[in-house]
C-alpha cells in the first residue's frame, strides 16, 4: 500500500495494430523443407509473444509453468474533454465456471471515480449484467454449450466507460490515486477486472480509505491506450509500440505484459532518466524541474533492486518504472511499477531513501507473491517494511539499519502500546483505524520479522525468504504458507512467535 510517512503517512479499436501485433511469430525447428542438407525452420506463432517481452529471459518460461491464466486484451481511449475513457475489453478465461464477476475498482470511495459496462457478450451471445457489492462488481452467467456442458473457454467482451475524478478535496494533505490531479493521469484498475477467489467465493470486499484497493490473481495482459500526444505513460509490462495519430493529435501506447497482477498506467508531462540493475532497466520518471530527486530516485530504485533480487530472489520482469505522482508524502505499488510522492521531490526529500527502498520491495510482496490486503495487511506491508533493514544495512552499513529499526518501527510502537494502542496484527484491514493501521501493520509487523530473523539468524532466515518467495511466485500466499515455510526450512518452532505477535 501507500507507506505513510512522519507516521502519519482507449470506442476506436487499432484493428492493424492488434493484427500486427498478434502475427508476430518465433521459431521452432520444425523440419518442413529438406535442400542441400539444409533445414529451414518453420514459422509457428507463439501465442505468449508479446507478454514474455516483459519478462527478463530466465523468466520467460514462467507462462507455460502456471497453466493457463487469463488473458486481456484492452483499448480505451481518452476523449476530448479529458474526462471520459472509452473502452472495450475481451477476456479470455480457461474453464470458467458457471458464473464470472469483475471488480470495477473506480466505482469504491478509494478511488473516486465511476465505470459502467455497457455491454457484455460470451462466446458471442449477449448476457445481462448483475451489479453486484453497491456496484463495485458485475455478474455473468456463463451461458452453456449445446450439450450443457461449461465451455471450455469463456471469451468476455465488454464495452465500458469511466468518469475520471478531476476533482481534489479541498485539504491540502488530500492525494489522488485514480484520475487527474494536475497535469498527472492515474489509472490503476481501470478496467473491469476478474474478481480474485478464495475458499470458493468471489472476493468482493471494499477497502477503507488506509488500505490498499487491488486484490488480483496474476494473469497476461495487452492494453491499447490513447491519451494526447504531450503525455509520456509510465505502467506495467512494456510498451511495445508508441503510434502516433496525427489526425487528433493523440498517441496510442501498446502495453504487453504478463503473468502480472495488475496493468496500472499514469500518465504526464514527465521527464525520464535509465539504469540497469539486476537484469531489468530501471526508469525514474519525474516533473520538469524535479531532476536532482529523479536522479536520486533512480539511485536508490536501482539499487534496491539489485539487493531483493540477491536476498529474496531474481526479480522476474525487464522493467521496473518509478514515477512522481499525487501522492504528496506517501507511495504505491503495482506490478513493475512504484509511485512515490511529489512532496518527497521537493520539500521532504529527507524521507525518499526510505519510501523508495519500501515500495520497490513490494515488488517481490504483492507484485510476484500476493496475498489478501483486505484480509492480512500485515504480511506484505510488514515484510516490505523490514526489507528497509536489509537496505539500510547493505547500503549506509548496520549503525543506520539499527537506527531505522529502533526510529521508526520500536519506538514509535513502544510508545504507543505504553499509552494502551496495541493488539494483534493478524486482522481484516477495516479492523483497524488509520492510526493503528500504521501502529501494527506497518511498525509491530517489522518487528515481528525482526524478531523471527533473531531466533532464526541472518543465514536461515534468508534461506526462509528465498524458498518462500521461491515456491509462490505469482501465487496467493496466507500467513499460514510463511509460518509453515519458515518452520519447515529451519527446522524450529516459531508458534510462540506467532502468538506473541500476529494473535
Amino acid at each position: 500500500m501507500f507507506s505513510y510517512l512522519n507516521h502519519a503517512h482507449f470506442i476506436l479499436l487499432i484493428s492493424i495494430c492488434s493484427l500486427l501485433l498478434s502475427s508476430a511469430c518465433a521459431f521452432s525447428p520444425s523440419t518442413v523443407l529438406v535442400d542441400l542438407g539444409v533445414i529451414t525452420p518453420t514459422p509457428t506463432p507463439d501465442p505468449f509473444f508479446h507478454y514474455r517481452a516483459a519478462l527478463q529471459p530466465r523468466s520467460q518460461n514462467d507462462i507455460e509453468a502456471l497453466g493457463p491464466l487469463p488473458q486481456y486484451h484492452v483499448t480505451a481511449q481518452l476523449n476530448q474533454e479529458g474526462d471520459i475513457l472509452q473502452g472495450v475489453e475481451q477476456v479470455i478465461i480457461p474453464a470458467p465456471g458457471p458464473e464470472v464477476v469483475f471488480r470495477l475498482y473506480p466505482n469504491l470511495a478509494n478511488y473516486g471515480g465511476a465505470t459502467q459496462v455497457t455491454s457484455a457478450h460470451i462466446n458471442g451471445a449477449p448476457v445481462n449484467l448483475e451489479p453486484l457489492a453497491d456496484n463495485t462488481a458485475i455478474r455473468l452467467i456463463v451461458p452453456p454449450t449445446a450439450d450443457d456442458s461449461l465451455p471450455v473457454l469463456a471469451t468476455v467482451n465488454l464495452a465500458f466507460t469511466v468518469n475520471l475524478n478531476s476533482q481534489p478535496g479541498p485539504d491540502p494533505s488530500d492525494y489522488t490515486l485514480f484520475g487527474w490531479d494536475g497535469p498527472v493521469l492515474s489509472l490503476p484498475g481501470f478496467y473491469p477486472t476478474l474478481a480474485a477467489r478464495q475458499n470458493g467465493e468471489w472476493v468482493l470486499t471494499r477497502p477503507p480509505a488506509h488500505a490498499d484497493v487491488l486484490f488480483n490473481e496474476v494473469a497476461l495482459y495487452q492494453v491499447d491506450l490513447t491519451l494526447p500526444r504531450a503525455m509520456v505513460v509510465a505502467a506495467s509490462g512494456v510498451a511495445l509500440n508508441v503510434i502516433d495519430n496525427p489526425q487528433n493529435d493523440t498517441r496510442t501506447w501498446q502495453i504487453s505484459g504478463g503473468p502480472l497482477r495488475d496493468v496500472t498506467l499514469i500518465a504526464g508531462p514527465f521527464q525520464s532518466v535509465s539504469a540497469e540493475a539486476a537484469g531489468a532497466t530501471v526508469t525514474s520518471y519525474y516533473l520538469p524541474g524535479h531532476e536532482t530527486a529523479g536522479q536520486a530516485v533512480l539511485a536508490h530504485a536501482a539499487a534496491s533492486l539489485r539487493l531483493y533480487s540477491d536476498i529474496y530472489g531474481p526479480y522476474p520482469y525487464a522493467e521496473l518504472d518509478v514515477v512522481e505522482s499525487p501522492l504528496n508524502v506517501r507511495g504505491m505499488e503495482y506490478s513493475g511499477l512504484v509511485l512515490i510522492g511529489e512532496d518527497l521531490y521537493q520539500e521532504q526529500r529527507e524521507y525518499l531513501t526510505f519510501l523508495v527502498a519500501h515500495e520497490v520491495g513490494h515488488q517481490w510482496w504483492y507484485a510476484v507473491v500476493g496475498n489478501n490486503p483486505y484480509q492480512h495487511p500485515w504480511l506484505d506491508e510488514g515484510l516490505v517494511e523490514y526489507g528497509a533493514f536489509d537496505y539500510y544495512r547493505g547500503v549506509f552499513g548496520q549503525p543506520a539499519a539499527e537506527e531505522l529499526l529502533t526510529g521508526r518501527w520500536q519506538i514509535p510502537f513502544d510508545l504507543a502500546a505504553g499509552g494502551g494502542v496495541d493488539g494483534a496484527i493478524d486482522r481484516p484491514a477495516n479492523a483497524f483505524n488509520p492510526t493503528t493501521y500504521e501502529l501494527l501493520v506497518y511498525a509491530k509487523a517489522a518487528l515481528f520479522f525482526n524478531a523471527v530473523r533473531e531466533q532464526l539468524g541472518d543465514e536461515i532466515y534468508q534461506q526462509v525468504m528465498q524458498t518462500y518467495y521461491a515456491e509462490n511466485r505469482y501465487r496467493i500466499v496466507t500467513p499460514q504458507t510463511f509460518l509453515a515455510t519458515a518452520e519447515r526450512v529451519s527446522g524450529q518452532n516459531l508458534n510462540p512467535l506467532a502468538e506473541e505477535w500476529l494473535k
